[in-house]
């Protein structure tokens, strides 16, 4: 069975996003809410240049962190719906949408 997780606006100050995880009973809030990111822009030089930034980020591969989140769902696809999908296959996972 899939782990489902929620996704909604952050109601944290200078957080953009939360994901829930119901089964954990735990929340990751991410995302500026002022920053702009790849799924805002799409523009490739600054994918990168977030990338190279955040790699060495404490817990960037940490499905546990807010960072994951972020590279996953803001900094790989074009638009949050196409992000989340590959989320979901990556993770084998489901997410659901409210934002």
């Amino acid at each position: 069975m899939k782990e489902v997780y929620i996704l909604e606006k952050s109601k944290r100050k200078g957080k953009r996003f939360v994901i829930i995880m119901p089964d954990r009973n735990h929340r990751h809030d991410f995302g500026s809410d002022v920053g702009k990111t790849f799924i805002d822009h799409k523009d490739l030089k600054k994918k990168k240049n977030w990338e190279a930034r955040h790699k060495s980020d404490r817990n960037y591969n940490s499905k546990h962190s807010g960072i994951y989140f972020s590279k996953n769902l803001l900094w790989t696809e074009p638009t949050l719906n196409k992000a989340i999908k590959k989320l979901e296959l990556k993770d084998n996972i489901k997410i659901i949408n409210k934002v």
